[in-house]
């Protein structure tokens, strides 16, 4: 599996484009739509570096070869969606959702769900077996719709600071 790797997606009208770090810039504009998520978990909107961060930060002990940058192309060619992930982190066969994002105009139409969806199915074939993510703790809408993809709490974390603000993570977890 290398950076280019896509999964097929069952929602008509996009498709799944592996990113690397030479596409930060193409998901600038994803990070300025998405300024209410940047300003919940920074407490500051996007700036040009934000997009950059995605491809250079890792969890404890994990390099590039274990992060994945996966973009949600419309058929127009945008990137309108976005789901950065740490392969075997926190353990062996589990992968980490480092982030979801979706651009405001496409959300509510399902289209997180199914991407959703199609990852895990991707994630089984390729021998995982359980994902993890975390969520602000004052991210309601968030920790809903993890709930609603099948997460259950697994404990909190935090503090973690991130930009001006200081948060409580709920850690989540399910079984594929």
């Amino acid at each position: 599996m290398d950076k280019t790797t896509t999964f097929p997606l069952s929602f008509s009208g996009y498709e799944i484009e592996g990113l690397t770090e030479a596409d930060a810039q193409r998901l600038l504009p994803l990070y300025q739509s998405c300024s209410d998520y940047v300003v919940l978990e920074r407490g500051l909107g996007p700036d040009a570096a934000i997009a950059l961060e995605e491809f250079q930060s890792f969890p404890p002990d994990r390099t590039e070869a274990d992060k994945f940058v996966f973009g949600l192309k419309a058929a127009t060619g945008a990137l309108v969606g976005m789901l950065a992930c740490d392969r075997d982190y926190p353990r062996e066969k589990s992968w980490w959702i480092a982030l979801l994002m979706i651009d405001p105009a496409a959300r509510r139409h399902g289209v997180a769900k199914t991407l959703c969806e199609d990852f895990f199915r991707f994630l089984k074939t390729q021998g995982a077996n359980r994902v993890e993510l975390a969520v602000f703790e004052e991210n309601v809408a968030g920790l809903r719709f993890w709930e609603s993809q099948g997460f259950d709490p697994v404990r909190t974390a935090g503090p973690v600071h991130i930009g001006t603000k200081q948060h409580s993570l709920q850690v989540l977890a399910r079984q594929l």
